[in-house]
């Protein structure tokens, strides 16, 4: 519950209007296809999914543990299909 809590004030914070579809690991997506880190304050918007590698992109910022990868993996992955299921 402490994490969905932690999601929530995320999304919030970064003005998404939207409920949260999944949680993996720090990782929100959003019903709209966002994607957000609710412990280090990241946000990938749903209409940049496509404009680059996200996992390289990311895996390269300070902050990032690598365990983390997975969980980024599965969060940007369901991001696109909700976005892929919008048109």
């Amino acid at each position: 519950m402490r994490d969905r809590s932690k999601a929530e004030e995320i999304l919030h914070y970064f003005n998404i209007n939207s409920e949260i579809d999944s949680l993996f690991g720090n990782w929100v997506v959003a019903k709209n296809g966002d994607v957000v880190n609710y412990l280090y304050p990241y946000a990938i918007l749903a209409i940049h999914l496509d404009d680059k590698d996200w996992m390289e992109a990311i895996s390269k910022k300070v902050w990032f543990k690598d365990e983390c990868k997975t969980n980024l993996r599965k969060a940007i992955e369901r991001a696109s299909l909700i976005m892929s299921n919008k048109y």
